[in-house]
């Protein structure tokens, strides 16, 4: 009878994994350069890759989720005092130290999450702001869902 195997894997959050001994060997023996520049081989092979995987024009090597998740809301933000609809769970939201604000001056207009981590349509299209109104409230450009749920 053959042993069964079982290991778990933590997708939690980028702050937890923890890389295996052969993973450590291949990052001391990754070809690198200043990626700044575009000059680091391996940065360059997995942002290609990940375009093609992914289907799109370009891909960008960012150190951690939250810098991921603030770029992203930049990218679609790029007015300050511009608004983004996301859940009042979101990791955005409540994890990531007001970096949208803080940086961006991205105003948060938080939707109640359901129970599960969905937000109910409705209450999306209720907070989407009205044009007209451009002149007294944030202009809404912007509506991040999760398709991972952290609380």
């Amino acid at each position: 009878m053959a042993k069964m195997v079982s290991r778990t894997v933590d997708l939690r959050s980028d702050t937890v994994t923890k890389p295996t001994e052969s993973m450590r060997a291949a990052m001391a023996a990754a070809d690198v350069d200043d990626d700044v520049l575009g000059y680091d081989p391996t940065a360059l092979r997995l942002e290609t890759e990940m375009a093609r995987i992914t289907g799109k024009e370009a891909a960008l090597f960012v150190p951690s989720g939250t810098m991921g998740n603030l770029i992203s809301v930049l990218v679609h933000c790029d007015i300050r005092g511009s608004e983004v609809i996301l859940g009042d769970n979101a990791h955005i939201h409540i994890y990531e130290n007001g970096g949208i604000s803080t940086i961006g001056g991205v105003h948060p207009r938080p939707v109640k999450n359901n129970q599960d981590g969905t937000m109910d349509i409705d209450l999306i299209e209720a907070a989407i702001r009205d044009p007209r109104g451009v002149l007294v409230y944030p202009t809404t450009r912007l509506i991040c869902l999760e398709n991972t749920h952290a609380k």
